[in-house]
């Protein structure tokens, strides 16, 4: 299981409080403008930028955020 950014949700929040780039999102919420990046792009969120991102800007989990299945990658088929 990984934890990603409802990235729809997030833009609309960041607007509502000013954060219009990522900079500017980074910075409000003690991040590097990297993690922002990588969340906006659907990388798995760590547990400092989960947490970071909800106080910053404070809602809940669910509201920026969803765990979704791991799906491990297909095995190359071994020679034999």
């Amino acid at each position: 299981m990984s934890i990603r950014l409802r990235t729809d949700a997030f833009r609309e929040l960041a607007q509502t409080h000013g954060h219009l780039t990522m900079q500017q999102q980074a910075t409000a919420a003690g991040l590097g403008i990297g993690t922002i990046s990588r969340l906006r792009s659907g990388e798995p969120a760590g547990q400092r930028a989960v947490a970071a991102l909800l106080t910053v800007y404070g809602v809940e989990f669910d509201d920026l955020f969803q765990v979704t299945a791991t799906v491990p990658a297909p095995r190359k088929p071994v020679a034999v």
